[in-house]
């Protein structure tokens, strides 16, 4: 490796940041087949437009806009807006695109793609899942960062639309930071080395400031106060950490980390074995006040009341709210069924969460309440026969029977978080199973488990730092997910 190809002295390492594409919409296109050659389109999940591809950006669909908006922009440029999956009672489920999730990231993690990466001879590479639809790639020691970031960057990017059709961006960098930074830059279908510091100050000087991690939401709004609302990252490193706590509110530690990170600066390490779920649950929003359907096909919610509307579902309404656990616990059962087959484990625990208001007045007053209720996870259904034709149904794989224990075991718990709580109104609804083992069942894959294994010992990982490996932490830890340019995982359920 020649001293122009090294990055800053202590930082020798070469990660790549694996990133989909309007991920979201790339799953509606492979559902979709007559989405195939649509020049651009936007997903939306009731009045919300999550995700939105290049083509439908360039027309002006931004994120959150009102989908009627949305669509008459798509429309002049003969592009369309498709509503998020939902399945029976519209209610969301974002069950395809963790299924399409759980493809992306095996793919990554594997034994054939690590041994594409490093076929020249290396067999040191790490992969952490960062969130829904992206991971970091960490090389081994001794990689060149232009030339081997470089080739493997362009390996992963055609294995991954081979083998899945999908489009990802990759960044490369000898930090997670800049590998993050370049890949939102180097969007859409595209891959950016980021290899000397030049590269390292145009990165810095092209990103909004708000793209920062631990810059955005109140913090964005700070920043375009003291900045302007065009403020670049190489904008901040040109504050003092008092400048940075006196501007923008921040604290000792924040300001450190800004200043820190606004200069490129990040030793985090990358951690193998944050693939596995610690725990999946479904969640339910619900409206306080009557509400219309918007983009759903026309119905009855999961939760009962009037066809076409969201209405308020309260304590009382026992019926309804029995409805609403019923999908939901089909819906958590699917997903827990689907990591049994990817990871070969089952949760021990179920989780239900309420959040209720007491006492609500016309003028939208309340006292909100929070409560949750653990017991066990239902064993594994028993697994019935297969098909004629020897494939395999979700009955067959005991789905339909593990749905059916774990909504009695919500109901259980819920009807004792609901006892004596009189009028009040549900304003969420969770289920989450945690406390996932190993598990001896039935299914297929193990591709990636099977390769976190084998790569435990570390042989032949970096040593700059060496890649931390998070596999066998216990608790309850919901699956990551990052609110990025493209789209961030929203919460299943009813209203938003």
């Amino acid at each position: 490796m020649t001293e122009d190809n090294r990055p800053p002295p202590g930082r020798r390492r070469v990660i790549l940041h694996v990133d989909a594409d309007a991920f979201f919409c790339q799953v509606e296109r492979r559902r979709n087949p007559q989405l195939a050659g649509c020049p651009a389109l936007a997903v939306q999940q009731h009045q919300d437009v999550i995700a939105a591809d290049a083509g439908a950006k360039s027309a002006g669909v931004t994120k959150r806009m009102p989908p009627a908006d949305a669509r008459a922009i798509l429309r002049r440029v003969g592009g369309a807006l498709v509503h998020v999956h939902t399945t029976s009672g519209q209610r969301v489920s974002y069950r395809p695109y963790l299924a399409a999730s759980h493809e992306l990231h095996g793919l990554l993690a594997s034994a054939e793609l690590a041994k594409d990466l490093s076929g020249d001879g290396f067999n040191g590479v790490a992969v952490e899942k960062a969130s829904i639809d992206e991971a970091y790639v960490q090389l081994p020691t001794g990689s060149d960062l232009r030339v081997d970031g470089a080739r493997c960057a362009d390996v992963i990017r055609d294995v991954v639309k081979a083998r899945l059709g999908m489009v990802v961006s990759v960044g490369v960098a000898h930090n997670k930071l800049l590998s993050k930074l370049a890949s939102a830059a180097a969007k859409p279908d595209g891959r950016r080395v980021i290899s000397s510091r030049e590269d390292i100050a145009d990165l810095l000087a092209s990103t909004p400031a708000h793209r920062l991690p631990g810059c955005g939401g109140a913090m964005a709004q700070k920043i375009r106060a003291a900045l302007g609302p065009d403020a670049r990252v190489a904008d901040l490193a040109k504050l003092t950490e008092s400048a940075l706590r006196s501007e923008l509110g921040a604290n000792p530690s924040t300001a450190r980390d800004v200043r820190a990170r606004s200069r490129g600066e990040c030793d985090d390490p990358v951690r193998r074995g944050r693939n596995l779920n610690k725990s999946v649950g479904v969640h339910t929003s619900l409206a306080l006040t009557p509400r219309r359907m918007y983009g759903v096909s026309p119905g009855v919610s999961a939760s009962g009341g009037r066809p076409r509307m969201f209405e308020p579902l309260g304590c009382r309404e026992t019926g309804r709210l029995d409805s609403l656990l019923r999908a939901m616990a089909s819906d958590l059962a699917g997903r827990v069924m689907d990591l049994a087959h990817a990871e070969k484990r089952w949760p021990r625990t179920m989780t239900v969460s309420l959040i209720l208001v007491l006492g609500r007045s016309e003028n939208g007053d309340g006292e909100e309440v929070r409560c949750s209720k653990r017991g066990p996870f239902p064993d594994r259904g028993p697994v019935g026969k297969t098909s004629g034709n020897g494939s395999s149904s979700p009955d067959a794989d005991g789905e339909t029977e593990t749905g059916k224990a774990a909504h009695a075991t919500a109901e259980a718990l819920t009807r004792g978080l609901i006892a004596n709580r009189g009028d009040a109104l549900v304003a969420k609804v969770s289920i989450a199973a945690g406390e996932f083992r190993a598990s001896a069942g039935t299914g297929g894959g193990g591709g990636f488990a099977s390769f976190l294994s084998e790569r435990a010992a570390g042989e032949g990982t970096a040593r700059e730092p060496a890649p931390v490996d998070d596999a066998t932490v216990d608790g309850i830890n919901a699956e990551n997910v990052d609110e990025d340019e493209d789209e961030d995982e929203e919460e299943d359920g009813e209203w938003y």
